[in-house]
């Protein structure tokens, strides 16, 4: 019976109906956050990715093609859970880095990474606007290639692409960049 009334409430729901959406949120709900809490033992980061599901389930509802909803919002529950979790442990390692770095900086390391920088910048202003703009963004900001590339416009191959070729030309120029972080230091 509950399957039949999925199968509406799916195609209500891919026409817009928000009452479609709600009798969904208000059916599945309570099953999601107790599966994102059992794994993530945190009352606020479960509600979170539970709201997230459902915004993106709302986003992507007319694109989307459910067979099973239970198992496709148990899925989407999951995977958010392992996105949470990676990024988690991304943050850990960055922080740690960051102290480790602060630990030991000084006002002649801030000097040579203020040069860096400029080199860098220096370089990534020679570079064609979309190997420039996927290369800071990637390399230099940490943000997933994916995310990227969605935001240009580009498949995930093509801005691959971009960074190997700009860490091509940045391996071509080595020495000039290597030659240029020493005039920075010597001066």
């Amino acid at each position: 019976m509950s399957e039949f009334n999925d199968i509406a409430l799916l195609k209500s729901l891919k026409e817009g109906d928000e009452t479609a959406f709600t009798a969904i949120y208000n059916q599945y709900w309570e099953r999601l956050y107790f599966m994102a809490h059992k794994r993530l033992q945190s009352a606020q980061d479960a509600e979170e990715i539970v709201q997230q599901v459902f915004l993106t389930l709302w986003h992507k509802r007319a694109s989307l093609s459910i067979q099973s909803l239970p198992f496709y919002l148990s899925a989407m529950v999951r995977y958010a859970i392992y996105r949470h979790f990676a990024n988690q442990e991304r943050s850990t390692e960055r922080t740690g880095t960051l102290k480790a770095v602060t630990a030991d900086a000084s006002p002649a390391f801030d000097i040579e990474n203020k040069h860096l920088l400029e080199i860098l910048n220096k370089f990534a202003n020679e570079l064609p606007a979309k190997h420039r703009i996927v290369f800071l963004q990637h390399k230099l900001l940490d943000r997933p290639l994916d995310e990227v590339a969605s935001e240009l416009g580009v498949s995930v191959r093509t801005a691959e692409g971009y960074v190997t070729h700009v860490m091509q030309m940045m391996r071509k120029r080595r020495e000039y960049l290597t030659l240029m972080l020493l005039f920075f230091l010597l001066k």
